[in-house]
């Protein structure tokens, strides 16, 4: 079996880490592997959304996986060098350019990296028994890379407790932190995000490629750069087909069909 599956169902790519095992952790293979199937979802227009999650429900991931590849590929320090300065470096650009919305399946416990996919998507809902934590101090080392992510999410003294003492959090918490967007029993996650999902692909998929992009390129503006830059994306939008297909069908009472244009 991969380590990653990648499934399409209807107008959603589904990615799956399938380490059970090994509680869904982080390889250079899985992180390839994702980043490929990230890179190709760009070039299928009938595509909505994008899911990542894990397989099985004791982990959604818990990181780079130093014990099972020290094995084979070196100390244990190697290995985390690899995995943090290439390939997660590298799935994180991939993330950066993805114009699709990634919602983030939390079927369980989110550590270190795992916790870097969480907050790299742009959704997440998480089953309220799933565990966060940045423990990488624990080990000698900061959670450097993800603290890219998180910083834009955490409150900076709720982050910094996390990354400085690297206790979990739970569900609860950390949708107060902001990293969820919900949480919720077991039972409802699958249902929880099949509704997100659907929401998603009912929806302009112009708007929200134009507005993705939007948010990344102001995220280092200043706020006159971001204004300028929001009243020219605003009028790129407005000429869109899927603008003008949005505003005939609320004009005629009716349901639009987008074109993606």
């Amino acid at each position: 079996m991969s380590d990653v599956l990648i499934e399409k169902r209807g107008q959603v790519l589904w990615l799956t880490i399938n380490r059970p095992g090994q509680r869904n952790a982080l390889t250079n293979d899985v992180l390839r592997a994702m980043t490929g199937a990230l890179r190709d979802a760009k070039g299928d227009p009938d595509l909505r959304a994008v899911v990542i999650t894990g397989a099985g429900d004791r982990a959604f991931c818990a990181g780079a996986d130093l014990k099972s590849a020290a094995a084979t590929e070196g100390s244990a320090f190697e290995v985390a060098q690899g995995v943090v300065e290439n390939a997660l470096a590298t799935f994180f650009a991939e993330v950066e350019r993805c114009t699709l919305p990634l919602v983030a399946r939390v079927n369980g416990h989110a550590m270190g990296g795992g916790l870097g996919l969480v907050a790299a998507c742009d959704l997440a809902i998480a089953a309220d028994d799933a565990l966060f934590a940045t423990p990488e101090v624990k080990v000698g080392v900061y959670p450097l890379l993800i603290t890219t992510y998180l910083m834009r999410l955490v409150p900076r003294r709720k982050l910094a407790a996390m990354a400085l003492v690297g206790e979990p959090l739970d569900a609860p918490r950390a949708v107060e932190y902001g990293l969820l967007n919900a949480a919720v029993p077991r039972a409802e996650l699958d249902a929880k995000v099949d509704a997100l999902v659907a929401a998603l692909a009912a929806r302009s998929p112009t708007a929200i490629r134009l507005g993705k992009h939007a948010l990344h390129a102001v995220e280092d503006m200043t706020l006159g750069q971001c204004l300028d830059y929001m009243t020219l994306m605003l009028d790129r939008m407005t000429q869109t087909e899927d603008a003008r297909e949005g505003f005939a069908a609320f004009a005629g009472k009716r349901a639009p069909a987008w074109t993606g244009r």
